[in-house]
Order: structure tokens, then sequence, then C-alpha cells
């Protein structure tokens, strides 16, 4: 079974940005955001830091990483770590099995080339953490299930069921795969993720949980947010569902800002390439503060110097009483298409 991100974690693992297609500013605002999310993370756990092998006296030249940082030198082709690597799950009499989901950026959407990523779980985490990989036949990102930690697995359907990630199979087929994969009595499908989501729409932006009972849902009342239908109607269906044990979960609203309009300095010295998304001045980027980071005693939220980050602040801090709320400016890591629970992924 996948366990709770908010059980007790042995690591985190990230990706270091690079691509000038994607981030601004040859991709330093990026890289300085990740290094502050990295010594945060380990302050508390071990965190191993992924670089290209040519990067790596760069990296340590002109950023500072605290004690449990570990440079590891790997290739991959973006830093969504969350998304390509594998999932932990653990048995009833503790033995761990890890288990990988096929990868293609995207649906092929975000760039064009992805053999580096679809490989990490055997040039990183079997190097890393010893772990045999077991390799299921459906492709999609990890960052697009969301465990409850009781045998629950909650998916956004319409970047898993289409023709640019599992043209051939069936939604039945699908599921019966990924029940198998994460080790789950049941599995919740979501018609619709959030818009502006360039994944097609990831679960981590609509939903995570605070313990196996407690979901914490994007959601806003206000009425011109274009996320006002939508989270009204996630809302609407996710108060009927049951967990395995046919118990009904406890649902935290968490405010989503309405889109960030990309400026001209947004997509400064971006690098046009075939292929890759275009990141262009006047689209819109998507917001949200439920794609944070949990690891050992705190959380980290993405924050945007918005006047919804104290809203956001106050919930996280009510809903982990016992645990230490960081805000940390997110602003890059959305401009780049994710947040901080995409930039990362824990192991437990």
């Amino acid at each position: 079974m996948l366990k709770g991100e908010y059980e007790k974690q042995i690591a985190t693992v990230t990706l270091f940005p690079y691509r000038t297609d994607v981030w601004r500013d040859n991709a330093v605002p990026a890289q300085k955001m990740m290094t502050a999310l990295v010594n945060e993370i380990a302050k508390r756990q071990r965190v191993i830091v992924g670089v290209l092998p040519e990067m790596k006296e760069y990296v340590l030249a002109h950023y500072a990483f605290v004690p449990g940082a570990e440079i590891f030198e790997v290739r991959y082709d973006d830093c969504w770590a969350r998304d390509m690597l594998a999932s932990v799950c653990v048995g009833e009499n503790g033995k761990k099995r890890v288990n990988a989901l096929g990868f293609n950026a995207y649906g092929g959407e975000l760039y064009g080339s992805w053999d580096n990523d679809a490989a990490l779980n055997e040039t990183l985490t079997k190097k890393v953490f010893g772990y045999e990989v077991k390799h299921y036949p459906v492709t999609m990102e990890w960052g697009n299930i969301t465990p409850d930690g009781n045998g629950t697995v909650f998916v956004v359907e319409d970047s898993v069921v289409n023709d640019n990630r599992n043209p051939s199979m069936t939604k039945e087929e699908i599921e019966k795969i990924l029940l198998e994969a994460t080790e789950s009595r049941q599995l919740i499908w979501l018609p619709f993720g959030l818009e502006g989501d360039e994944t097609g729409g990831h679960i981590d932006n609509v939903l995570a949980f605070a313990d196996k009972n407690t979901m914490l849902l994007s959601y806003t009342d206000d009425e011109s947010n274009p996320h006002f239908e939508v989270t009204h109607r996630l809302f609407d269906i996710l108060s009927g569902v049951r967990n395995a044990d046919g118990e009904k979960y406890r649902i935290v609203k968490l405010p989503v800002p309405a889109f960030h309009k990309r400026t001209e300095a947004d997509s400064r010295d971006i690098v046009d390439k075939e292929g890759s998304f275009a990141r262009k001045s006047g689209d819109c980027v998507l917001y949200t503060y439920v794609n944070y980071a949990q690891v050992n005693g705190a959380v980290i939220m993405p924050a945007f110097g918005i006047k919804e980050d104290d809203e956001a602040f106050e919930i996280l801090r009510s809903v982990y009483p016992d645990r230490e709320i960081i805000r940390l400016d997110a602003t890059e890591a959305y401009l780049g298409g994710g947040g901080f629970h995409c930039l990362t992924k824990h192991f437990n």
C-alpha cells in the first residue's frame, strides 16, 4: 500500500533545474528557489539533489547547501521528480516494494525528448536506495496519484485515459493496473483537474491529505475566480466519496487564487525550442497552495506575495498543529509549470 505523505519519511529526491526553454534568465531564479527548497528540507531529513554531471562544479560553486543535502550526478530531461520517480509500497509485514509507471513527458506535450526521465528509476532510484523496481504498463505521472494512506488513491481521469498517454487502453484496464501498482483497495477517479494545469490535470493541484481522514481541497467561493465552477463541482463529487472502510472524509477548503498573468519579465530570455511548451507573456499561470511539500516536522507552503498567502498559511497551521508551516516563494516553480510537491519525491 502507498503510505500517506504525512507519515515519516526517510528521504526526498529533487532534480536541479537547468532547461532554458522552461526557466527564465538562464534558469538562475529557479535554481535559487530550488536551493532554498532543498535547504529547508535538509534541515529535517536526507535530500538527494540530482544534477547533470557537467553542472556539478557550477552548482557547488554558485549555491550553498546545508548538511543533509547530497549531490548525485545523473542525467535527466527536466526536474519534476514527483512525476518520474517510482513510489514505495509497504506491505503488512513491512516489506517495501518499489513500483514504477511509464513516462512520456505529459503525453509529449511539454518537451520533445524524455528518455533520460523515463530511465531515472534505473539510474537514480536503484543506485541511491538499492531498490529493485517493478515496472507497470500504464503511462502517467505520479503527481496524478494521491494516496490517503489507508488504501485509497485519487486520480484525475483527463490526463490518463486519453490518446497521448494510453491510447490503446480502456479506463477499466488502466484502473486494474493502477490498483496493482499502488497496492490499493480502491481508486477514486475525478473527471477533471483545474483549468490551466499544463500537465492536462494533476491531482496534486486539486487535493492533498494531512492524515488518512483529512483532505485539503483547492477551492474558491469567489464567483469571479475562473476556478469557481470547477472547484465547486469537485467539492460536490468528493463530498460523496467514502474511503476504503466506508467512512466519509473531512474536507478542508484551501484557497486557490485566480490565474497569474505571465508578464514579459516572467518569460525573459526563455529560449524557444521545437517540441517544448511555449511560455509567452499574457498567458495564464496556475497558482495553487495544495501543491505543498510535506516533510518530517514541517509543511513547505507555496507563497506568491498575494493576499491569499495569509489565509492559506492559517488554514495549514490549523490542520497541522504539530508541524512548522514554512512559507517559501514558489513563483518560479509555477512559471515553469508546477509546485513544490511536483519538484520533490518523498520516500517513506
